[in-house]
């Protein structure tokens, strides 16, 4: 039975640390659709903001709970395992889709504003159909991968390939950004509000890729057996695994500091709350 204080074993640290984390990420989230729903914040680019958090939202429900469970048992249990990685890269694969999907929406509204007002509510909606779709396209070929239909080196092309993609799409849209947006310094008040808002999802996407970054470099030592005898191995699994998690709470903490209007909803709703 490890002790309290091992911490490269699961114990009770860990258990408190990531049960934190789920309960966070799950109350921040839901406060974040509920604002955006309930508070008169319903712009259509807004939401893409909610498939973002109801994405992150699975993974506090969903994912942490199961990692916890799986990492409490010792990997003991195959068919657990499974269904956590299978989860894991559903909630990851919309969440990273749901980036790009608002990266672009950001670079037609502040390279192509006149275009960008008359486009169609349907499109937001495609737009988030297309980043659920591309979810369970993958989780379905990692499925198909554990049940041995697809070999694990063909799936490490496909996976790089989806994950790959949308980071290009992000990097590429956010420099058009950067480039369109010097004339726009001036304009009237509904361009500045554009750009701000793009400014807050880059620093959002930009948070979020930090934090997920260290666990992909992780998988990929671990391909190359370059750090799997290091002493304290387990335990630097955990840090980046809560690092990975965490992720999924980088939207609640940013909006109210970046967003005006989140932030009068959320006093608000604390100010009902203290009556």
């Amino acid at each position: 039975m490890p002790s309290i204080m091992d911490f490269n074993s699961w114990n009770i640290v860990w258990s408190l640390c990531f049960g934190l984390l789920a309960t966070l990420i799950v109350v921040g989230n839901l406060l974040t659709i509920w604002i955006f729903l309930k508070q008169r914040l319903r712009k259509r680019a807004h939401f893409l903001l909610i498939s973002l958090a109801v994405a992150d939202f699975l993974v506090g429900l969903l994912t942490v709970p199961l990692y916890m469970a799986e990492s409490h048992l010792e990997h003991r249990y195959l068919k657990l395992r499974n269904v956590y990685e299978l989860i894991d890269i559903f909630t990851a694969i919309a969440s990273i889709f749901g980036l790009a999907a608002i990266s672009l929406e950001r670079m037609y509204a502040i390279g192509w504003p006149f275009r960008h007002r008359t486009l169609k509510f349907r499109v937001y909606i495609f737009a988030i159909a297309m980043q659920w779709i591309l979810a369970a396209i993958f989780t379905s070929i990692a499925l198909l991968t554990h049940l041995s239909i697809i070999t694990w080196k063909n799936f490490a092309y496909i996976r790089t390939l989806f994950l790959s993609t949308p980071l290009l799409v992000m990097c590429i849209a956010y420099y058009i950004i950067w480039k369109k947006r010097k004339p726009m310094i001036g304009n009237q008040n509904h361009a500045i509000r554009e750009t701000g808002l793009a400014k807050t999802l880059f620093i959002i996407t930009a948070a979020s890729l930090l934090t997920w970054l260290p666990f992909q470099i992780l998988l990929l030592l671990l391909r190359f057996g370059v750090i799997l005898n290091l002493p304290y191995f387990n335990a630097t699994v955990f840090v980046i695994k809560v690092l990975q998690f965490s992720n999924s709470l980088v939207n609640v903490i940013i909006y109210p500091f970046r967003i005006s209007e989140f932030k009068t909803a959320l006093l608000q709703m604390f100010r009902c709350c203290a009556w």
